[in-house]
């Protein structure tokens, strides 16, 4: 498993705003679409959270990437 830093820029920040907006997403929500947002920019294969439902209310592009710890099978 690999972890590196996503740079967002204005432009990401902007769609962000636009998506929240759309969705009527406010608190929190934001910073969780910052994620996905970062998550989606990165190009992961799984968003790991404790909360898939902050996650999965941010469209189906999102949704298919969240996985809680229990949905993940650790090697031996």
């Amino acid at each position: 498993m690999a972890f590196h830093f996503v740079d967002l820029e204005a432009a990401d920040y902007l769609e962000v705003l636009k998506n929240v907006t759309q969705m009527k997403i406010t608190g929190g929500g934001i910073y969780d679409a910052i994620i996905a947002q970062a998550a989606l920019k990165a190009n992961v294969d799984i968003l790991l959270t404790l909360n898939s439902k902050h996650f999965t209310r941010l469209g189906e592009h999102i949704a298919r990437l969240v996985r809680e710890p229990s949905d993940m099978t650790m090697p031996k």
